[in-house]
């Protein structure tokens, strides 16, 4: 008798169980963001050309306390941090050419949330101007990663400390389609893909500044029939067309078509091979340590970095001539204080 009343309670319990641990998963979580008052902001700031807009940002949060579950191909069980994204429009500052987001880097509510990453960028503001139908393509993207986790477009190529500026150059880029059906569409070309993705912990300024050449647009034709041999043809603003297997510009070589500097110069990796180094003159004055009323000034490029064994010739106040090589820290020759500051500096060749 004992042992058939008891036979339900051992039915029952599993069934409690389930339950609570269902629950515990998240069927009453509250997903909402809410960001406490004092929450830490970021805020990302682009200045627009005229012939550029922004494009909606994509914001996503994750939490380590709303777990995300799904399960493998062998059927078990995967656990990811939840994920909440919500979307934002820059909004323009006053008159001005700078338009911002400002988003709060706890995002609180039951899950704990945090900001995660951003996705972002800028687009043609009237595709129409170059033909009948032509739509928005790609390129101008921006990804910034505010965690160690990947972003939805992957993981960083690039990692800085602190704030975040980025300075970069574009190109319309026209290209039509013919394979799938036809489509024309303006894309902007620049340095790397069709996002520059970036992983910054802490920043807390992120400041975007897209400079697009428009008087520079490359066009690229895909071939009609898909068969060996076929590829994409490029043609750059100097005439040139190029069709070598690539799928997109060669960045550099529009860089030297419209500034006729050398490729290597547009690199970091590269550039102490350019053969322009774009000499400049650092402002201070540097005093010579146990040479009273002597001092020196730096000679670097336009990266910073000093250029040892440089032609200078130096104009002081007094109209007195300096010149010579500079050192290997970059470090002119000692100079009397009555040249400073100097009325005129010029790096010519070197012919003497």
């Amino acid at each position: 008798m004992n042992a058939t009343k008891d036979k339900p309670k051992r039915h029952r319990t599993p069934v409690v169980l389930f339950t609570l641990f269902f629950c515990l998963s998240g069927c009453s979580q509250d997903y909402s963001l809410a960001p406490p008052a004092d929450s830490e902001k970021i805020t990302v700031t682009v200045k627009l050309p005229q012939e550029l807009k922004t494009e909606t940002m994509w914001v996503m949060y994750r939490s380590a306390t709303c777990k995300s579950i799904s399960h493998g191909a062998s059927g078990q069980r995967v656990e990811q941090d939840g994920r909440h994204s919500v979307y934002k429009e820059f909004q323009r500052q006053g008159q001005s050419d700078l338009y911002q987001v400002e988003l709060p880097k706890d995002g609180g509510g039951a899950c704990k949330w945090h900001l995660a990453n951003v996705t972002f960028g800028v687009v043609h503001v009237d595709p129409a101007q170059f033909g009948e139908n032509v739509t928005n393509g790609g390129g101008g993207g921006v990804v910034v990663i505010f965690d160690h986790n990947n972003s939805p477009r992957g993981g960083a190529d690039i990692k800085v400390d602190g704030d975040l500026t980025i300075k970069k150059d574009y190109y319309p880029w026209i290209k039509e389609a013919f394979l799938g059906g036809y489509s024309k569409r303006i894309s902007l070309t620049g340095e790397g893909g069709i996002y520059l993705k970036y992983r910054a912990l802490n920043a807390q300024h992120v400041y975007f500044e897209p400079t697009l050449h428009s008087h520079f647009t490359i066009y690229s034709e895909q071939p009609k029939q898909k068969k060996e041999g076929n590829y994409t043809a490029f043609t750059y603003p100097d005439g040139t067309t190029v069709a070598d297997g690539k799928w997109h510009p060669n960045f550099l070589r529009l860089q030297t078509i419209r500034t006729g500097r050398a490729a290597d110069c547009f690199s970091l990796r590269r550039y102490a091979n350019c053969p322009d180094r774009r000499p400049q003159l650092l402002p201070d004055w540097l005093p010579e340590p146990g040479k009273p009323g002597f001092g020196r000034y730096v000679i670097a490029d336009e990266w910073g970095t000093e250029l040892p064994s440089y032609s200078y010739r130096l104009v002081g106040a007094d109209d007195q001539v300096f010149q010579d090589l500079s050192e290997p820290n970059g470090r002119t020759k000692l100079l009397p204080e009555s040249a400073h500051p100097l009325r005129k500096a010029e790096f010519p060749k070197r012919v003497w």
